[in-house]
């Protein structure tokens, strides 16, 4: 952008020379009219702009830098080099003039000068530049612009640099001119503050003259100074006629202070005093002052200071000394009230300020910290507590004044110890903030309680919850989550599964033999028995699942994120796996097996209460199908389930309602038919159903336990109808009586059936059979009770011999009369002569042993036959006769 202005016509060297002189008679003026800096400068620009199109004209310090600057007809295209000045730089043009200090042309290319740029049409526009110069000194720069064309002539240049000299030598007489104006400004506004200040202040000004004795004193404010005789002229008396003004008790005071100063010996001289006023009245004068002049000998030639009547203030501190005092005592009243109030309570308080400082503190506090009474007022609490010069910042008791602060309300903190003091109790420090009537905080209120023994309790009050809550929801044998719990974490796992539709699998476990177990080796036994399996249980579980004790041996498995039944079928697989292995309990290996039911949900059933009763239901299937094994649930089992709870509850009703009754079924010598005995046989008279067999319902009977009082009541009634035949007079022959294996293995069972036995008064005549499986599955404790029934003079018999494990050392330590041939072989040996062969076996053992051989279930002659011819000592079966009531009965006895 060109600094060129093309309006306007061209003029000659000479027009322009012409112009120029007019020009230059109207900047003299200008400045001799003494203008401002800034206004003279513009005026030059404006007057050289009748001449050229375009003028700047740039003023420069000391330091070579824009000072101040004016245009004249460059507008916008000066917003460059304005730029460029703001920085602190000059364009190169004008940095060459400055060192070369004569007129020249402006030779730089456009590119390299902000201040040349080429003009927007007609080319590049001429231009001068020359320096404004004053006795060898720079004071700034002129630059003009011609038009595109133009030249400038000998008597043009002449001219401007005449012009640049006279304006070098004005503009640094103006800018001299200005410097003192603004000095003079400065002063005034001085002298004026310091006139503003000793008026405010209500104090006089005097400087002292230490030769002469005269005084000068601030005109506008003699008063003060009056009592030293103050004159118009403004000059005091001599000193001895003021000194005579001030107070006696004063003086020698005020003479010396001012003696010490005027010897060099103080570093200015201030004092208070007292000096008679014209009313006959004492008033209180403030001196300030300095020695501002010395001789060659350090004598003082000149002093300068102050004088302020502070009567008045000293009135005011006298009125409130007065008044302080009253508060004073006030508060020394109040707080010997407040101090017998705190120390009227038990606990400790303490009341402090916000710098720390302890204000009142009781004597609870006084005695735990160990602070001597009416002692400690006044220190810093860090320093009365615990020695320390800053305030505390442990953790273990935190400051309660910091604490305030921060929050600017009431707190409670646990201190342990109570500030830091070494006895390691707990404290509860409830902390409110002091106020005064305007809500400003002035410091705490700390009211300390010992929760020592509350902390302790409610630590014990937390363990016994949480031991209560262990026990209302954990086994407390195994540890293992009981129902209550199991029903908590089924209900999460199936809330699960909704969610991400995933199926739970509930895995109901039974585990076999363990009535027995229980009840023949004890309950310390079997305790340690059903921790070991829970252990083996836990063994088997993911984290995710569950595994509880229901109770008794009844165990259940919850196994959530369930993809594929398979992985079911395999957790139940691992499990009885477990379980295979022997368990050492009670000093002895024992073995036990498990059957799982499982149900899953969705797939069985949508709500909690029917997948439990499915897994349930298949558990019973598992059972019947022989345990040791697991069953999913499937549709027809719940069918099945019905008619079983159906049965069972139609069963408990039968006992209520004695719908019992026992039948009998003789027993023949093989040899010559002759009656050699009875079995009891137990029928119920079903109201609906009609007679049923045992066959029916004792299977039933076995696994809900009511098999225990059914065997009761068979053998009280086959007791009493022993004793009712004897009575009758009737040939008695030995009546047997079969007994299940959850029979034998209750605790009980030997004192029950000897009892009854005994009850009938033939206990001799009672035989019981026992199967061989339930007497060699536990054959210590099996020996042990078949000893106390025969001792009770009972005969017994091994059931169904032949299917079992049985061993001949076992055989000839068990008190046995007979053995039972499993009903199996004789149906088969007619047909096969292997299985005739080891009926033969059975019966040489028996007789070897001393036994006698019974065989069940002969139908027809030709198995008769068969067993006369095997030496087969007694038999029974419906081919010799069936089953009789007892009146039958009796009829054969007789």
């Amino acid at each position: 952008m060109s600094l060129t202005n093309d309006g306007g016509c061209s003029r000659t060297s000479a027009e322009r020379s012409a112009l120029l002189a007019r020009a230059a008679f109207h900047i003299c003026d200008l400045l001799i009219g003494r203008r401002p800096p800034a206004v003279l400068l513009q005026g030059i620009a404006d007057a050289l702009a009748s001449v050229y199109p375009a003028v700047w004209v740039i003023l420069l310090d000391d330091q070579q830098h824009c000072l101040m600057t004016s245009e004249s007809g460059l507008g916008d295209r000066f917003a460059p080099v304005a730029a460029l000045l703001r920085r602190g730089l000059l364009p190169p043009c004008v940095e060459r003039v400055l060192v070369d200090g004569r007129l020249q042309p402006c030779p730089c290319a456009p590119d390299d000068c902000a201040l040349c740029v080429s003009s927007p049409v007609g080319g590049q526009a001429p231009r001068l530049l020359a320096p404004l110069r004053e006795e060898g000194q720079t004071r700034g720069v002129l630059v003009v612009e011609m038009r595109v064309g133009e030249k400038a002539g000998t008597e043009e240049t002449g001219l401007l640099e005449t012009i640049c000299r006279r304006l070098g030598r004005g503009l640094d007489y103006v800018l001299d001119l200005a410097a003192c104006d603004l000095r003079e400004e400065t002063l005034r506004k001085s002298e004026e503050r310091l006139q503003l200040a000793l008026y405010a202040s209500h104090a006089g000004l005097w400087d002292w003259n230490l030769v002469s004795g005269e005084m000068y004193t601030n005109p506008y404010r003699p008063a003060p100074l009056d009592y030293r005789a103050y004159r118009p002229e403004g000059t005091l008396e001599s000193r001895d006629s003021w000194q005579a003004l001030v107070h006696p008790e004063d003086k020698p005071r005020v003479l010396e202070v001012l003696g010490e100063h005027l010897a060099g010996r103080s570093e200015d001289y201030r004092i208070e005093y007292r000096v008679l006023d014209e009313d006959g009245s004492w008033h209180w004068y403030f001196d300030r002052g300095k020695v501002v002049e010395r001789d060659e000998r350090g004598m003082p030639l000149r002093m300068t200071g102050t004088h302020q009547d502070i009567t008045e203030q000293k009135l005011r501190d006298e009125e409130l000394a007065a008044a302080q005092e009253r508060l004073h005592l006030a508060v020394a009243r109040e707080r010997e009230f407040l101090q017998m109030v705190i120390d009227g309570a038990g606990d400790p308080v303490i009341v402090m300020g916000l710098d720390y400082q302890v204000l009142l503190i009781n004597e609870s506090a006084q005695r735990i910290m160990g602070i001597a009474p009416g002692s400690g007022l006044d220190l810093p609490c860090h320093r009365l507590f615990c020695q320390a010069d800053q305030p505390c910042d442990d953790t273990r008791f935190p400051c309660p004044i910091r604490a305030v602060r921060e929050g600017n309300k009431r707190v409670t903190l646990l201190h342990n110890p109570y500030h830091g003091h070494p006895i390691n109790n707990t404290y509860e420090l409830e902390v409110s903030p002091l106020l005064d009537e305007a809500g400003k905080l002035l410091g705490v209120i700390e009211v300390a309680r010992d929760i020592t023994d509350r902390l302790r309790i409610e630590a014990q009050l937390r363990e016994n919850e949480t031991h209560l809550y262990r026990l209302a929801h954990h086994d407390p044998l195994t540890g293992l989550p009981n129902r209550l719990l199991f029903r908590d974490r089924l209900e999460q796992a199936i809330a699960k599964a909704r969610r991400y539709d995933h199926r739970v699998a509930i895995l109901f476990l039974d585990l076999d033999r363990f009535k027995y177990i229980n009840d023949t080796l004890g309950h310390d036994v079997g305790d340690e028995l059903l921790v070991e399996v829970a252990r083996r249980l836990q063994r088997q579980c993911r984290r995710s699942d569950t595994v509880a004790r229901l109770g008794g041996d009844e165990f259940v498995f919850i196994l959530d994120d369930i993809v594929n039944v398979n992985d079911v079928a395999t957790v139940a697989g691992k499990i009885m796996e477990s379980l295979t292995r022997p368990i050492l309990a009670g000093g002895q290996e024992l073995f036990i097996g498990t059957s799982i039911g499982i149900g899953l949900f969705p797939d069985d059933a949508t709500e909690i209460d029917e997948v439990i009763k499915c897994a349930d239901t298949a558990l019973y299937r598992a059972k019947d199908e022989g345990r040791g094994t697991y069953r999913f649930y499937t549709p027809d089992l719940n069918s099945r389930a019905k008619r079983l709870l159906r049965m069972e509850t139609w069963l408990r009703r039968a006992l209520e309602k004695n719908q019992f009754r026992l039948v009998y079924q003789p027993r023949y010598w093989v040899a010559d038919a002759s009656l050699c005995g009875m079995e009891a046989l137990l029928r119920w008279h079903h109201p609906e159903r009609g007679v049923l067999p045992a066959c029916d319902f004792i299977a039933l009977a076995e696994e809900t336990g009511l098999v225990l009082p059914l065997g009761q009541w068979v053998f009280a009634a086959a007791s009493r109808q022993m004793a009712a035949w004897h009575r009758a007079g009737l040939r008695l022959v030995p009546l047997a009586v079969n007994v299940t294996a959850r029979q034998f293995q209750q605790r009980d069972f030997c004192a029950m059936v000897t009892g009854a036995a005994a009850a009938s008064g033939l206990p001799e005549l009672f035989e019981i059979e026992l199967g061989e499986n339930t007497v060699m599955s536990q054959v210590e404790e099996a020996a042990a009770s078949l000893d106390c029934l025969a001792n009770a003079g009972l005969r017994l018999t091994l059931d169904d011999f032949g299917l079992g494990r049985s061993s001949l050392q076992y055989l000839k330590r068990f008190p046995l009369h007979g053995l039972r041939v499993a009903q199996f072989f004789l149906k088969d040996a007619l047909a096969e002569p292997n299985v005739a062969k080891v009926m033969e076996a059975i019966i040489t053992l028996a007789r070897g042993l001393d036994l006698t051989v019974l065989a069940k279930g002969v139908e027809e002659e030709r198995q008769l036959e068969l067993l006369r011819r095997l030496g087969c000592d007694q038999a029974q079966g419906f081919h010799l006769s069936p089953p009789l009531d007892a009146e039958e009965m009796a009829a054969l006895l007789r």
